[in-house]
């Protein structure tokens, strides 16, 4: 069998298809990832075959930069919508013009894709393929109207016009646990729970400090993802917060960033370009992070609270969930300072409700389906 998964190029939308991917190898199927510059090479790292397909995460930035030169002008309830309407819904028409054709000469047998990637659904609608949308975490409930936004448009111009209404019967794989969110993309009928993962670990991987050299027990990881990391300056007051902290400081500076960008650090200040969350995350008592939603779901499956400074597109709703969860506090950016987080992030890992509650939705996680048999369930029952 043939599998295409087509996913937007970042790091945090390619890794919570891994189970399934892996999976999908397993059983012998032939699986292609389709993406744009940045999700080909982290796919090719991971040995995986690729197509390099539409714009990179870099010139979809670009473009909506160009298009949407001050975001702060958009009034706050639109910002949302013009943000994922302006990059993921505008990129879709440029990678699907690329993703189709070839498709279409592959014949897939299954397509999956995330939430965040239109191409993939009008690829597995003109070639009748088996499809299944991905879901990635806490998403607010009506994401759909924001993700799915542009499918209608899309859809005419590649002649697949009842996609729009089709695909919210297609399965929608939820990886967002249900303590966390029970509604996460409502407007799915066809839902299937996923078991997520915090990632993996390649052969040779390790972590790029020595945890014996640690001079506190307890650690929390510092991190802006793979989207935000650019934003030095949130990295330098955070920094400044928690590096007085009697606890050690992991700090993943960004993919192919400069770790000595931030100088000088005390011993209990450890800074790397990147860290698998699968071997960094078992070494903490938390996380300090802007919120992504695959960053909350990693740490949930290791038990682990949060704090939460949300810097812009779905993190301001993801905080809320984590809060709303009980696993999270957050400083928003009004309140944002030295001083707010080195207070929060002391009552992070002191508060110890937070942890339990944590650990509750860790077991939560490990009782969800796995992707071995997710995936069969896919081949068994398409529809």
């Amino acid at each position: 069998m043939r599998v295409l998964v087509s996913t937007w190029p970042a790091h945090g939308h390619l890794l919570p298809l891994l189970p399934l991917i892996r999976a999908a190898q397993q059983a012998g199927h032939e699986v292609v990832v389709a993406s744009g510059a940045e999700g080909v090479t982290e796919a090719r790292r991971r040995g995986l075959t690729t197509w390099d397909i539409g714009p990179s995460r870099a010139e979809s930035d670009a473009a909506f930069r160009s298009r949407v030169p001050d975001l702060g002008a958009v009034p706050p309830e639109r910002r949302m919508a013009t943000v994922i309407g302006g990059m993921f819904g505008a990129a879709a028409f440029e990678r699907a013009a690329g993703l189709v054709p070839r498709a279409e000469e592959w014949k897939p047998d299954l397509v999956i894709h995330p939430i965040t990637e239109l191409a993939g659904a009008v690829a597995a609608a003109r070639t009748g393929a088996r499809h299944a949308v991905h879901g990635l975490g806490p998403l607010p409930t009506e994401a759909w109207d924001w993700f799915g936004a542009r499918l209608g448009d899309l859809s005419s111009q590649w002649e697949v016009p009842d996609l729009p209404a089709t695909i919210l019967d297609t399965p929608y794989l939820d990886n967002c646990p249900p303590a966390l969110q029970a509604d996460a993309v409502r407007a799915f009928r066809n839902r299937r729970p996923l078991r997520p993962t915090s990632g993996e670990v390649l052969p040779g991987e390790r972590l790029p400090w020595n945890a014996d050299e640690l001079p506190y027990q307890r650690s929390l990881h510092l991190t802006l993802g793979t989207l935000f990391f650019g934003a030095t300056d949130v990295f330098r007051t955070a920094l400044a917060g928690l590096r007085d902290l009697p606890v050690n400081v992991l700090v993943t500076a960004g993919p192919g960033s400069d770790p000595d960008r931030f100088g000088p650090q005390p011993a209990n200040v450890r800074i790397a370009d990147f860290a698998p969350h699968a071997l960094l995350l078992p070494q903490c008592a938390g996380l300090v992070t802007q919120g992504g939603a695959s960053t909350i779901v990693a740490a949930l499956c290791h038990g682990l609270p949060h704090l939460i400074l949300p810097q812009g597109a779905d993190q301001f709703a993801n905080s809320a969930i984590a809060v709303e969860a009980g696993v999270a506090l957050v400083v928003p950016p009004a309140d944002f300072s030295v001083e707010t987080v080195a207070h929060t992030a002391t009552e992070l890992l002191e508060d110890t409700a937070l942890t339990r509650r944590a650990r509750v939705v860790q077991a939560e996680i490990n009782a969800m389906p796995a992707a071995e048999e997710v995936l069969q369930d896919l081949l068994d029952n398409p529809r």
